[in-house]
């Protein structure tokens, strides 16, 4: 079999009709979609099997359009190799709107996993703690450009995309907020001081006060924000959620376009008649918005810690490709 998802032909049907269901009826998890349906098809030049995520959109988009147009494609002998990709592509947008996500239409307006995330920070608030949002409790910050997170991760098609593993969305993990927040602050320090940003980064570390400031933030306040490797910080950062609006794009296929692949992998000289290889990688589309949140037990911290973390999304990103102007918000 050349093509398809490598499993008996009654079966394989069967997966069409179930991804046709769950996608009309926002029962999609498309993090699951992406990692394990996979749509796999021969590269007749190459003499091998791919999976392209290309290929992969375009089986989400004509599964719910023209399901019988995929079985066809998937049983005509006729079509294999690269005509194979090429019919499954033509006339498909490649991006994903917010209208697969898979949540209720009755709770558009106001997401369920929002409503789950404002009930924890409500019970901490009740027992304590302060909360701080960026921008505010009801809306997100927006998406300046694109953002490409763990693009990096293993994956089959080389790149990846973070999905929430059971809200089935991309997702900013808190760890990356605070590991963004924290990088920021070491650069702003490392100005201050005249210092070398690695001497700043294990200073903090070990928990070792420099007795300096920056505006009205001192070192040891950056101690107790972030913690040390033997004592947690005493911030807490939390996962970023998107705000999903109807009808916008919301996930994109993108694209780099790596120029000299056999300088990169096998150091030969970079030359004109190497051909391009583009890579395909998924990102959450440009005007997207995500709520930050942020608690801790002192009031003045949290702040802090809010004022930092703002001017970071604004000045060095979040994510990966951040030098080509991915993952900055207004």
């Amino acid at each position: 079999m050349d093509k398809g998802f490598f499993v008996p032909r009654k079966m394989e049907e069967k997966l069409i009709d179930i991804l046709t269901e769950a996608t009309k009826e926002k029962k999609l998890n498309l993090g699951l979609f992406l990692d394990k349906y996979v749509l796999w098809w021969y590269d007749d030049r190459e003499n091998e099997r791919k999976c392209n995520l290309d290929v992969q959109l375009s089986l989400l988009k004509k599964v719910i359009d023209k399901p019988n147009d995929v079985r066809n494609l998937l049983t005509n002998s006729n079509v294999r190799g690269r005509k194979f990709r090429e019919k499954m592509i033509e006339d498909v947008r490649l991006s994903i709107s917010s209208d697969f996500i898979p949540i209720p239409l009755k709770d558009r307006a106001d997401n369920f996993y929002k409503k789950k995330m404002d009930h924890l920070l409500d019970i901490l608030s009740q027992t304590g703690f302060h909360i701080e949002y960026l921008p505010d409790r009801r809306s997100g910050l927006t998406l300046n450009w694109r953002l490409a997170i763990n693009l990096g991760a293993a994956s089959v098609y080389e790149t990846s995309l973070l999905f929430h593993r059971n809200y089935s969305i991309p997702y900013i993990p808190g760890s990356a907020v605070k590991g963004v927040t924290r990088h920021w602050a070491i650069l702003k320090f490392a100005e201050k001081s005249k210092k070398n940003p690695k001497m700043i980064d294990n200073a903090l570390s070990q928990g070792k006060d420099l007795e300096i400031s920056v505006e009205n933030i001192s070192f040891a306040d950056l101690i107790r924000i972030f913690g040390t490797q033997g004592k947690k910080g005493e911030v807490i950062f939390f996962d970023a959620l998107p705000i999903i609006e109807q009808k916008n794009d919301f996930i994109v296929l993108d694209v780099m376009n790596v120029h000299y692949k056999p300088y990169y992998e096998k150091g030969e000289t970079p030359s004109d008649w190497h051909n391009p290889t583009p890579i395909f990688f998924l990102a959450v589309e440009m005007g997207t918005k995500f709520r930050f949140a942020l608690a801790s037990m002192s009031e003045n911290l949290v702040k802090k810690a809010k004022e930092l973390l703002k001017e970071a999304l604004r000045n060095i990103g979040i994510g990966a490709k951040t030098s080509a102007g991915y993952g900055y918000f207004e």
